[in-house]
């Protein structure tokens, strides 16, 4: 009777026949470490050859991106503003962040009358506060251009000092006023300055416009508050800030005169009456003076009889004190 190998002498046959793991680590390790199969080693020759190539290239590519842009700009000197444009755009397709070819992109586009595509190119330049005065001279004159006078004004407040003293020509500077905000107690004149073409102003504190009052002499200050706001255009037409000022004026009545002789009985005298500077005295008989009454240049005769002087004093400032009263009787 034929013998038949029962399961568990067939599955230690197979385990005898496979390979153990051990050896196939080491089969594994010895393939790999086979001179065919190690890492490419380079010699210093040919690393240097490999720079040099690598060196050549860059120096080609830069070679290439000046020449083009060379060309471009000689075709934009020559007026030839299409084709500048052309090889311009054709520069930035391999280098698009080249600020000068934007540049002159722009200017391209501008010349050619396409001021809007131009306005387009420069602007991630002016959002990402990347762009050099070149690049902000020419965005701030499109703008104007555009009449977008109020973002050139918004665009150059926030610029840095350099860029600001290359577009000085399109900032507007605020006016100046004289005398300084404050309290006074005598009628002040007021007036306004700047490098502006006109200046306009309110005096009631409210936010000028281009339809408020333009100021032309200087503004006389008289008694109270007055709150002035003033601001100014330039020849570019764009404005610059508001100034806001406030004069609060209090005038001082001068104090009532005094006049000599004191009153009483006399046979013959004159009446002096002393006037303080920036002031003048009206005087009248047995009435109250005003503005219409006689001005006291010199001493006065006492009339015959019985009489009442009445005196008072106004100062420049148009304040006028209270009356002095004098009673006298003059007889032979």
């Amino acid at each position: 009777v034929r013998e038949f190998s029962t399961v568990e002498t067939l599955m230690k046959k197979e385990q005898q026949n496979r390979p153990s793991e051990k050896k196939q680590k080491t089969e594994i390790i010895k393939y790999f470490k086979h001179p065919k199969r190690r890492k490419l080693k380079f010699s210093r020759k040919q690393l240097l050859c490999l720079l040099l190539c690598a060196a050549t290239l860059l120096g080609f590519f830069c070679y290439r991106q000046l020449n083009t842009f060379s060309r471009a700009k000689k075709q934009y000197a020559q007026q030839n503003y299409e084709e500048a444009q052309r090889i311009a755009e054709n520069a930035l397709d391999k280098n698009p962040k080249n600020e000068a070819a934007n540049l002159l992109l722009a200017k391209s586009m501008e010349k050619s009358g396409d001021k809007r595509s131009a306005l387009l190119v420069l602007r991630p330049f002016i959002q990402n506060k990347t762009a050099g005065t070149g690049i902000y001279k020419e965005y701030v004159k499109l703008l104007t251009q555009e009449g977008k006078t109020n973002e050139v004004r918004l665009i150059l407040k926030s610029a840095d000092r350099e860029v600001q003293n290359a577009c000085a020509e399109y900032i507007c500077e605020t006016p100046v006023s004289n005398p300084a905000p404050g309290t006074y107690t005598t009628t002040q004149t007021l007036k306004l300055e700047g490098n502006c073409q006109k200046i306009y102003y309110t005096l009631d504190g409210s936010t000028p416009t281009r339809k408020s009052k333009v100021y032309t002499e200087p503004i006389i200050l008289r008694e109270g508050t007055t709150e002035l706001k003033a601001f100014g255009v330039n020849d570019k037409n764009i404005e610059s800030d508001v100034i806001s000022r406030k004069y609060v004026i209090v005038l001082n009545a001068p104090k009532a005169p005094k006049v000599t002789p004191k009153s009483g009985d006399y046979n013959k005298t004159e009446i002096k009456i002393t006037v303080p500077d920036g002031c003048k005295a009206y005087y009248a008989f047995d009435s109250e003076p005003d503005l219409n009454s006689t001005v006291y240049e010199q001493p006065i005769s006492m009339p015959v009889g019985y009489h009442r002087l009445n005196v008072i004093l106004v100062a420049a400032n148009g304040k006028t004190s209270k009356m002095t009263a004098m009673e006298y009787y003059l007889q032979y």
